[in-house]
């Protein structure tokens, strides 16, 4: 036979074919109309393909779901618990804070997807699982948290409890709600606020995650303890804090944390709000240790007495990168000094301009005469004051700027007497540095691959405040930890010098109302009355210094005390 006379005979055969196919699969007649059927008789029209004999003789085999369209699985039907789990949704209770409020979006969100039965619950219990997560719910105190915050009033106890379907709902929503609210305050969450709720020099935030990757974790693990403890800090001070806590936790059922392990506790939660990477290298400054310390790769390869802020005048509490390395840096007065300590001097001659050589500058940098303006008339808010690099600078010989709105930085200081007092509160908040010049070959190193005789021309004979970018991301942490645990697991403690210790047990023991939260440092500055400062005398000697200190005195350390140097 020729092959168009077969090509002819299959043509007229394949209908039919396909009807029988169809016919067998239940498909209403009108799906035989589908583009897709279509395509299959185009294709088989094809001389290379109509000569295959099993195409004819395998018609009871159904048709793939690609041929018909048709869909071969059925998602599961929701049971009665989902069904009420899915309605006890929609009445939680509004007004309540946006990360609460997250979690009931993505609980609403994740039953709503989620086909046949609960996560947790059975028509006759709850799962093996979800004892494991009541468990770790239990457990909570161990990790420095209260496992009285968790309700789990409606969870039964077994996996056989017989409940109604009501109770499986409430007992399903307990769980999830539980153990979203378990990771937001595994990540700090107690406290959502800590510079607007306890201090506002405590630039802090909890480390949120997205409800919407914890339910999914749960949802496919199983071991929903494991996830619970996976979302604690992982830093290893936290770990060496937790152990001692958990040693310092009383016998007694209901009895009150001892003030040894409310500090434990407090420096923990102040741990759940720094960043889990802290940076390959990094610095961190721990401002009630006075002292600073630079890791590499997880080791201490520097460590150095730091001089932090004064008691009202503090040395906030926060993390950025380091931006530059200024070397031979000029110093630009903050305005509080240029309004309440130069503008007064200047009105009665310009004494300290001369002693500490300052000059002024346009707020474009043009540089102009201080002695050619009637100072009386004259505010001093639109100029600026700076100090040139050199002997007499309040800044020393290198700064390390990381910018944020606390405007503190790092830098040397020609006061090297300061270093030797044991609470080093003399600043106005920005931090002096012990021996300043070997952390910047330390940076410049990792940064730019320069030795120290590089460093030290640069130094000796570079340009003047000479602004070094920092291309690596290198961050400077200013801390707040009163105690510390050493390699020996033993635990130094140190003074609350600000009150940051206090203010975060406060809030953990619920006690908001006795928090003494101090003056707002960022609040805007009020008007000045500038016939007053007119009428100000000129400050002198910090009579406040020590009198071996008064003494000995450069002008620099006038300068630098006197105005506080820090802001």
């Amino acid at each position: 036979m020729t092959t168009w006379r077969i090509v002819l005979i299959l043509t007229a055969a394949l209908p039919a074919l396909s009807f029988a196919v169809h016919a067998d699969e239940a498909v209403p007649p009108q799906t035989t109309a589908q583009p897709a059927a279509t395509t299959q008789h185009a294709t088989a029209a094809q001389p290379e393909t109509t000569a295959q004999p099993a195409t004819t003789g395998q018609q009871a085999v159904p048709p793939s779901p690609m041929t018909t369209g048709a869909i071969t699985t059925e998602q599961p039907a929701p049971s009665a618990v989902l069904i009420e789990v899915r309605s006890k949704l929609t009445a939680l209770p509004t007004g309540l804070h946006e990360k609460e409020l997250a979690d009931q979006t993505a609980l609403t969100d994740f039953y709503a997807a989620r086909d046949g039965k609960p996560l947790w619950t059975t028509d006759t219990g709850i799962t093996a699982k979800a004892l494991l997560l009541v468990s770790e719910l239990k457990n909570a105190d161990a990790y420095g948290l209260a496992a009285k915050d968790f309700q789990l009033s409606d969870v039964p106890e077994s996996e056989t409890a017989a409940q109604t379907t009501e109770a499986a709902a409430n007992a399903e929503l307990q769980l999830s709600l539980a153990a979203l609210k378990y990771v937001r305050f595994a990540r700090g969450g107690r406290i959502t606020d800590p510079a607007d709720q306890l201090n506002s020099n405590l630039d802090r935030r909890p480390q949120w995650v997205d409800p919407k990757l914890v339910l999914e974790q749960l949802a496919t693990s199983t071991a929903p303890d494991a996830v619970l403890r996976g979302y604690q800090p992982k830093h290893p001070q936290f770990e060496k804090l937790r152990e001692l806590y958990v040693k310092a936790l009383p016998t007694k059922p209901n009895a009150p944390l001892s003030a040894s392990a409310k500090r434990l506790r407090a420096n923990m939660e102040m741990w759940r709000w720094m960043n889990e990477d802290m940076g390959a290298m990094y610095v961190l400054n721990n401002i009630p240790e006075f002292m600073q310390y630079v890791y590499k790769d997880g080791k201490i390869i520097r460590s150095e007495r730091i001089v932090a802020g004064m008691i009202d005048k503090q040395s906030s509490i926060f993390s950025r990168p380091l931006k530059y390395v200024v070397l031979r840096p000029q110093w630009r007065v903050p305005e509080s000094i240029k309004v309440n300590e130069i503008w007064p001097s200047l009105i009665r001659g310009g004494g300290y301009m001369r002693q500490y050589a300052l000059e002024l500058e346009s707020k474009d940098g043009k540089r102009l005469d201080w002695r050619k303006f009637d100072w009386v008339k004259t505010d001093i808010r639109n100029y600026e004051v700076v100090q040139p690099s050199g002997p007499k600078s309040v800044l020393g010989k290198v700064k390390f700027t990381f910018p944020s709105q606390h405007t503190i930085f790092m830098h040397d200081t020609p006061d090297k007497w300061m270093f030797r007092s044991a609470q080093r509160t003399l600043s106005h908040g920005c931090l002096r540095v012990q021996k300043p010049m070997e952390l910047a070959e330390l940076i410049l190193m990792e940064d730019k691959g320069w030795d120290k005789a590089k460093v030290a021309e640069l130094n000796r004979s570079g340009p003047l405040n000479n602004e070094v970018v920092i291309d690596k991301v290198i961050p400077i942490h200013l801390v707040y930890f009163t105690v510390w645990v050493g390699d020996d697991d033993r635990q130094k403690i140190f003074g609350d010098i600000y009150g940051h210790e206090k203010r975060v047990t406060q809030a953990l023991d619920g006690d908001w109302d006795k928090i003494k939260k101090g003056r707002n440092h960022l609040a805007p500055v009020p008007p000045i009355n500038t016939s007053a400062v007119a009428a100000r005398a000129p400050a002198a000697v910090n009579r406040a210094l020590p009198r071996s200190a008064q003494k000995g005195a450069t002008m620099s350390d006038i300068l630098g005390s006197a105005f506080g140097l820090g802001n």
